[in-house]
């Protein structure tokens, strides 16, 4: 009986050799015909490999709809489609995506979108109270996405659910909600985008197209007693990132390309502000306590003339700004860092006769 068993056996795995070599069943075969004692329960147990699951591809970006907003800033969408295969898991990323449109200010007498949506609700009777009231915007509830609108002449207000898309999280925000929440706009005007601005302007870029100019400039006054204008620098046009700041009783003013001073000039004293100089808002800061500055994110249209209104020695006026790599060459040949600005000192109670560039007028 045992022998038969032995006989019947070796027969069985000579034939299995023969149909996996001639099959090609590879390594597989190879581990069980070499292995004859291998259990059934032993394969059974053996883990399958998974299929992997495919994810589904998007079809391209449809067109943008019409801005939620005729002026002031507005948000518009577009859409695009999953197309998934059998089995196929759900595509990675959004379906929709808005973005920032028609920015431009709205003319004088233009009601504001979230005034407006409050104002729908005038005169009528709210849920739970039958009393009519005229509501206006309320921005200090915690979800600046919610519709919080502040009864006139009362002491309360009520939130009339959503804000409509694309009205502002706030009046002096460019951030705008969809769908109740607040997202932030990047710089490709796309909400929810995180592309920002680098030091040198460039939406998404590394920092790697420009260079960074920081110097300190300082004066004395002259032995004769005399003060007034004196050039600090030339900020050549295409900067980015400006900041000049002083600490004394001096004035800084700025004269623009066309040789017209735009702040404190022809002794003058500005306001503190912001001004619309060179194709670029500039902040000019002033405090009580002689702290004095003036920046600009850039880039500018134009070169700017930094000067300073001597009423004391400077210990020293701080500048910096960024330039692009192919100007800042030109810069450098025109400007040596250890070359100080020559003065153009004016006498005090003679007119405006003599400065670094001729025909210099307020603008």
């Amino acid at each position: 009986m045992g022998s038969s068993l032995y006989s019947w056996r070796r027969r069985y795995w000579k034939l299995w050799l023969l149909v996996s070599l001639f099959l090609g069943c590879g390594a597989l075969c190879g581990t069980q015909a070499g292995n004859p004692k291998l259990r059934r329960s032993q394969w059974l147990s053996r883990p399958r490999q998974r299929r992997q699951a495919w994810a589904g591809e998007w079809s391209a970006w449809g067109s943008w709809s019409v801005c939620s907003g005729s002026c002031g800033g507005g948000a518009s969408f577009r859409m695009r489609r999953c197309l998934r295969y059998a089995n196929a898991a759900d595509c990675r990323g959004d379906q929709r995506q808005y973005r920032v449109c028609n920015v431009q200010e709205c003319p004088p007498g233009s009601i504001d979108f979230r005034k407006f949506q409050c104002s729908l609700y005038n005169n009528k009777p709210i849920k739970g109270n039958m009393m009519v009231h005229q509501w206006l915007p309320f921005y200090g509830a915690p979800n600046q996405c919610d519709l919080n609108c502040l009864a006139k002449g009362k002491n309360f207000y009520y939130r009339f659910g959503h804000v409509l898309d694309g009205t502002k999280c706030s009046p002096n925000s460019p951030d705008m909600c969809i769908s109740g929440r607040c997202l932030t706009v990047g710089c490709d005007n796309i909400l929810g985008s995180k592309a920002s601005m680098d030091v040198c302007r460039v939406c998404g870029g590394q920092n790697s197209s420009c260079v960074q100019v920081r110097r300190v400039y300082q004066s004395a006054l002259p032995a004769s007693g005399y003060f007034g204008y004196n050039n600090v620098t030339v900020i050549p046009a295409g900067a980015t990132n400006i900041k000049v700041t002083d600490n004394s009783k001096n004035y800084l003013a700025l004269i623009n390309g066309k040789n017209h001073y735009v702040i404190n000039g022809n002794w003058v004293i500005d306001w503190p502000g912001e001004y619309d100089i060179a194709g670029t808002k500039i902040q000019y800061k002033r405090s009580a306590g002689n702290q004095e500055s003036i920046e600009a994110a850039g880039p500018t249209a134009e070169d700017l003339h930094v000067m300073v209104l001597l009423r004391e020695a400077t210990s020293g006026i701080e500048y910096e700004f960024w330039l692009p790599n192919e100007s800042y060459g030109h810069y450098q040949d025109g400007h040596s860092p250890l070359r100080q600005p020559e003065p153009a000192v004016i006498e005090a109670g003679l007119p405006l006769s003599y400065l670094p560039w001729a025909q210099t007028t307020t603008a």
